[in-house]
């Protein structure tokens, strides 16, 4: 191998190295970052909410962004809770929260492929439940449904997709679901709580 040969692979390998370190370092370390800088501000509106997330959860990174999903889908879910506690939950707010969980998180639940896919349906049917316990919508209570059951499709016997299909169904009255679930979290989990409530179904 001749001197130029040798210099064209090492300029090669080196860029292959950059590149490497810049989508798969650099890229997601800035994603993270930003969504840690975004987490400490301090939010007035719902406008000023859309803006500061939608920048970093639209921040181009080969890698994190199921990650800062989760989480962001885990913060709407919180904001969803702390808005029901009040004595005239703003609905608008809260069809307005749904509505940027499933702009950000039905993408990647359409691929159904990922790292943290689980972790995307588990906080994901986390904010259908909480909408669905201030708003009493049907719509919404189907859809918290729909992700724990998929969850279970990915994650058979996952714990938190079993319990909260249990504890979902039987919020929404479905008392023969709900005996399903809590039957089988009996089988494998040998839970005596679950035994007892089923008792009373």
């Amino acid at each position: 191998m001749n001197q130029l040969s040798r210099q064209v692979i090492a300029v090669a390998i080196t860029g292959l190295l950059v590149w490497a370190l810049y989508f798969g370092s650099w890229l997601p370390l800035r994603k993270s970052q930003q969504y840690i800088q975004t987490r400490q501000t301090e939010i007035k509106s719902l406008e000023q909410f859309n803006s500061v997330y939608d920048v970093v959860l639209g921040y181009q990174s080969p890698v994190g962004q199921e990650e800062v999903v989760a989480n962001y889908l885990e913060l709407i879910a919180s904001i969803i809770d702390e808005e029901s506690k009040r004595e005239n939950p703003n609905k608008e707010v809260i069809h307005a929260l749904v509505g940027k969980a499933e702009e950000w998180a039905l993408p990647i639940v359409e691929r159904r492929v990922g790292f943290s896919y689980s972790q995307i349906l588990f906080s994901f049917g986390g904010v259908y439940r909480s909408a669905t316990i201030v708003l009493q919508d049907q719509t919404y209570y189907q859809k918290a449904v729909d992700m724990y059951k998929l969850g279970l499709e990915f994650s058979p016997d996952r714990q938190v997709f079993l319990y909260s299909l249990f504890d979902t169904y039987r919020f929404g009255g479905d008392k023969e679901n709900a005996r399903k679930i809590g039957e089988r979290i009996v089988e494998v989990y040998k839970d005596g709580g679950v035994a007892q409530i089923l008792q009373n179904l």
